[in-house]
């Protein structure tokens, strides 16, 4: 049996908030015996899957289930509590608003950043540019630093970016609320094409039915857990 692209096993991930905060010289004058008292909560509690090398696995849940936070620790954005990651592949991921961009530079030049960030040779960051001006559709502003885009536009930028690079595994973040419905129509044929070109793929989304149009099997989360998983009928 192949080992899979992308695995982690008893993933784990808690925050904590602090309710009565003892910070400064006045309050432990003051209140000498007030202790800090923490809020906790566990986002991501003990979550464990494999993805095989050419699979597409969606992600399913209510809001505050913990799929953002699953997802940043895959990719490697954020530490876990407990638990281990391990990837044999190059990622590109799509989370949110135009994460890793950088606000004074200019749609080229944080194409250019992220192309060499994947490694790329000058032939390929050429091509990826050229990809990613056509498929994004900011001719007009692609000179102009990332501050002066709309939402949307910053969005089909991170999508187009994410979508042209040659990584093998894909983690996506309601890719499919990028843009208008035309550019949508677009998106899910490019995320189709990279599916029958053999790529891997993490979705996370909050519609069953596109997850079930695109995706191998869904994985459904509640409250930090994965709670079952089903075979879904891939188009």
């Amino acid at each position: 049996m192949s080992h899979p692209i992308l695995s982690c096993e008893h993933l784990t991930k808690s925050f904590r908030h602090t309710l009565i905060p003892v910070r400064h010289l006045q309050e432990r004058i003051a209140f000498p015996l007030r202790r800090k008292k923490w809020w906790v909560r566990t986002v991501v509690d003990n979550v464990s899957f494999d993805l095989q090398k050419g699979e597409w696995v969606g992600v399913y849940g209510p809001n505050g289930c913990g799929k953002t936070t699953l997802m940043r620790m895959l990719a490697g954005l954020l530490p876990p509590d407990a638990g281990t990651v391990a990837c044999r592949a190059d990622i590109s991921c799509f989370f949110e608003l135009s994460i890793g961009f950088h606000e004074e530079r200019t749609a080229e030049e944080n194409v250019r950043m992220h192309a060499m960030l994947q490694g790329l040779p000058p032939k390929g960051v050429a091509e990826i540019l050229g990809h990613v001006r056509e498929f994004a559709g900011i001719h007009e502003h692609w000179d102009l630093p990332l501050k002066c885009y709309s939402v949307g536009q910053r969005l089909r930028l991170g999508f187009a970016v994410t979508t042209a690079s040659p990584a093998d595994v894909l983690l996506l973040d309601e890719i499919l609320a990028v843009g208008d419905a035309d550019f949508q129509k677009r998106c899910r044929q490019r995320l189709k094409d990279l599916k029958h070109s053999g790529r891997s793929a993490l979705i996370v989304s909050h519609s069953l039915a596109d997850l079930e149009a695109m995706c191998d099997r869904v994985l459904f989360m509640e409250k930090g857990c994965v709670v079952r998983e089903e075979t879904a009928a891939v188009a």
